[in-house]
């Protein structure tokens, strides 16, 4: 999901991560005439229950870029935990 803040580009990618991790990833992305680079990270451990924040470059960041990650985050069920055990049953 391609955005523009303050005349700089960003992107919203969404990831899982199953094998180290157990969970999903929002990753806010700026595009940049060298190329994307990962700014920030929502990560929702489904086995821990918990979330963390991860930032990945030493970079000023537009409030709303972040307030657009939240967003997607909590409007596509990033608060939702997988319950695994449910599938491992059936």
């Amino acid at each position: 999901m391609p955005f523009l803040v303050a005349n700089r580009h960003f992107e919203i990618h969404h990831a899982s991560d199953v094998s180290t991790r157990n969970g999903l990833g929002w990753e806010l992305v700026e595009i940049t005439a060298s190329g994307r680079v990962l700014l920030i990270e929502i990560f929702r451990h489904d086995a821990l229950k918990k979330i963390d924040f991860a930032t990945f470059a030493a970079v000023d960041i537009p409030f709303e870029a972040i307030e657009i990650l939240w967003h997607d985050f909590i409007t596509t069920d990033g608060k939702e935990f997988i319950d695994e055990s449910k599938w491992l049953n059936e």
